[in-house]
């Protein structure tokens, strides 16, 4: 392995071990099951023309908006949610949902719905041509850092890392779900420059049973869902036509 991957490997394993052991795993996990069995469950491609672009753009606006709350506390969200962690600041700068922690930043992604919970980890993402700067420019850090641009699959470096690798502080957050069942998995990578997009990247939950869930928290009672309330009763009143005389 390439000092590059070593460091970056490294950087990542103290990183994933801080999540875990503070809660912050546990916590994103309860999360992104309630999104996304909630939008599984309202994604209607046939009856409402969703696609898995509209999909993937719902969960991660949910995401985007939840996640915060639960770290402030929000009413909005049940205090049985609320996120307990010390040292954890979420913000939304410039609309993309960023976690601090650890000495660490990290952006979340969700795997295409095609590929469920098996990212493509070997290509499939060019960060120069992404309509998010903030990766494109996590991933150009990460390679500043590391001083390392990754060859393509199945392919080593013809020369040993020349430098000194500094560490890591940027990483990105994935996560998926089954087309099928709600069944989520979430990772932890590092991407950089070059032929694959990441250097490293390590697993922080992959759902073994649908009815296993972290969290279980009611929302606030707001009455019934949307799809609970009865339909709208058409409400219109007919003109009187005037009597013959009256104007």
């Amino acid at each position: 392995m390439d000092r590059a991957e070593e460091a970056a490997q490294r950087a990542l394993h103290t990183v994933v071990s801080e999540c875990a052991e503070s809660g912050l795993t546990d916590a994103l996990r309860g999360l992104v099951q309630e999104v996304y069995t909630t939008n599984l469950d309202r994604y209607e491609p046939d009856e409402l023309g969703d696609t898995p672009r509209s999909f993937g753009f719902q969960c991660y606006e949910n995401l985007k908006e939840r996640a915060p709350r639960r770290a402030h506390h929000d009413v909005r969200e049940h205090p049985d949610a609320h996120w307990r962690i010390s040292g954890l600041h979420v913000a939304t700068p410039g609309g993309v949902l960023t976690f601090e922690f650890a000495g660490a930043r990290f952006v979340t992604m969700k795997v295409p719905y095609g590929q469920g919970r098996n990212p493509n980890w070997g290509g499939g993402v060019d960060w120069a041509h992404q309509d998010s700067q903030v990766r494109a420019a996590i991933a150009a850090e990460n390679s500043e850092v590391l001083q390392y641009r990754t060859p393509a699959a199945g392919a080593a470096s013809l020369f040993a890392h020349p430098g000194s690798p500094g560490t890591v502080q940027n990483f990105m957050l994935l996560w998926g779900g089954e087309a099928k069942t709600p069944l989520t998995a979430g990772w932890l990578a590092v991407p950089v420059l070059g032929e694959r997009p990441f250097i490293a990247h390590e697993r922080l939950w992959w759902d073994a049973d649908r009815d296993a869930q972290v969290t279980q928290t009611p929302m606030p009672d707001r009455g019934p869902n949307f799809d609970e309330r009865p339909a709208a009763a058409l409400s219109m009143a007919l003109k009187q036509r005037p009597q013959e005389g009256q104007a």
